[in-house]
């Protein structure tokens, strides 16, 4: 876009309505100008391949594709689509004179409800009853979403052999930036083994009806936690990236909950939307898949960041860390499970370890101190209560303690995931009885 039109664009005057300020966000696709009441979302003129943006024709077709679309999702905060025009009396949107651009006019939404500030500002707080909202949202409107069957080259099979080689050809510029060569080749190698291995149950479930036209984009971002919740920006600009088993859709959401180390509420939320994913056997079979697949495009995404010409260094480099993290993160969904154990006087920075492992890994995290303020109805935030043996760690509330730790690290394992269980492990016997969990559950 032109500088002087975007002078333009952050000019009051430009718009039909009283406003004090305009504000600008913008994304690797999309300029937005926010007045006090509504947002404007511009296309930016690209052809990327997998969109095509650059002409003006196309911008509006998608624009009405847009609004079109995600009325699905949320219907009252998409209005219509609106002509930036240029005449005599200047810039105007819906004005007079010659169309420059077209716009989705949609109603602002309050950021401090946004889901993902929610997740960032809200890290000691129960966010349970938020996601069983947002889970009674999804159970009620996946079902009436159009539902997608084909074959051969159009099948959701298909797309998604397509969507990974297309993932894999631009994501190759960036080995050595965001991926190494050999994570970068493992990747190829264990995707085309895994498609081969889920792909009867993919075909099943397309002939059963779980594969529709669904959103695409479904992370915390594009969620407004507001008391009608607002689920908007699905993808309109290639179907191929939007149709897909419901699974797949919902598992994006998982893995960003996954990604903001918020594995608890990930669970949860997969917990309350079971009743529209089908068999419990599907869904262990291909969540592992999806959310390796979603955190993969993610860290695509980021990657395209690293070398955007008009993107300021210290953006860069958070986009280059982002992309690391994503594809670890989808690597640790392939990755057989394993326990891990951390040891260590209290204070020494074990839980700093065991954060960091878990966030590059996607290991579940849990740790001794908040099971045992749990159990015995102390916060969890507050600073550690009793010394020495008193208090919460007298010897029998620590044997508790580690038998309910124990308990919890079986059940993640049996589910065929990496576990790591911090605590100070000062105990041989304590040790020992977690390495016989590890034999019990045939893992490392």
């Amino acid at each position: 876009m032109p500088e002087t039109l975007h002078r333009h664009l952050l000019d009051p005057a430009t718009y039909r309505e009283s406003c004090a300020q305009v504000e600008f966000r913008e994304t690797h696709i999309s300029r937005v100008y926010l007045t006090d009441r509504h947002a404007f979302k511009f296309k930016k003129p690209l052809d990327l391949g997998f969109l095509d943006f650059s002409s003006l024709a196309y911008r509006r077709h998608f624009c009405q594709e847009e609004l079109r679309l995600n009325r699905r999702f949320c219907s009252e905060i998409y209005l219509d689509v609106v002509t930036l025009n240029r005449s005599a009396e200047g810039y105007r949107i819906n004005g007079p004179g010659e169309t420059l651009d077209y716009a989705v006019r949609m109603k602002r939404l309050p950021e401090e409800r946004m889901l993902d500030s929610l997740l960032a500002d809200s890290r000691d707080k129960d966010l349970t009853a938020e996601i069983d909202r947002l889970a009674d949202k999804l159970v009620e409107i996946y079902p009436t979403l159009p539902t997608f069957r084909a074959s051969g080259d159009d099948s959701h099979v298909a797309m998604m052999r397509a969507n990974w080689q297309e993932n894999f050809r631009q994501t190759r510029p960036y080995i050595g930036q965001t991926i190494n060569h050999e994570l970068f080749e493992l990747g190829r190698h264990r995707v085309g083994r895994l498609l081969d291995r889920v792909e009867p149950t993919m075909t099943r479930r397309e002939k059963d009806g779980f594969v529709r036209d669904c959103h695409g984009d479904l992370h915390s971002r594009n969620i407004c936690m507001t008391q009608d919740i607002c689920i908007y920006d699905c993808i309109e600009f290639n179907r191929r990236f939007r149709i897909g088993d419901i699974i797949g859709d919902i598992a994006f959401l998982l893995m960003d909950l996954d990604f903001r180390n918020r594995r608890a509420l990930s669970e949860r939320l997969l917990e309350k939307a079971a009743p529209i994913l089908g068999d419990a056997g599907d869904i262990a079979e291909l969540i592992p898949f999806y959310k390796f697949y979603r955190a993969w495009v993610r860290g695509k995404v980021q990657s395209f960041l690293v070398d955007e010409e008009d993107t300021a260094e210290d953006v860069r480099r958070e986009a280059r860390q982002q992309a690391l993290k994503y594809f670890n993160l989808g690597f640790g969904e392939l990755a057989p499970s394993g326990l891990i154990l951390t040891c260590g006087l209290s204070g020494t920075g074990k839980t700093t370890v065991a954060r960091a492992l878990s966030e590059t890994t996607g290991a579940m995290l849990l740790r001794s101190d908040v099971i045992r303020k749990e159990i015995f109805g102390h916060d969890s935030r507050q600073a550690r209560p009793g010394g020495f043996n008193k208090g919460l760690y007298t010897a029998e509330k620590t044997a508790r303690t580690y038998a309910e730790l124990r308990k919890r690290s079986e059940k993640i394992l049996a589910e065929g995931k990496t576990v790591i269980a911090d605590a100070s492990f000062g105990k041989a016997a304590d040790r020992l009885s977690f390495a016989a969990l590890a034999k019990r559950c045939k893992v490392p």
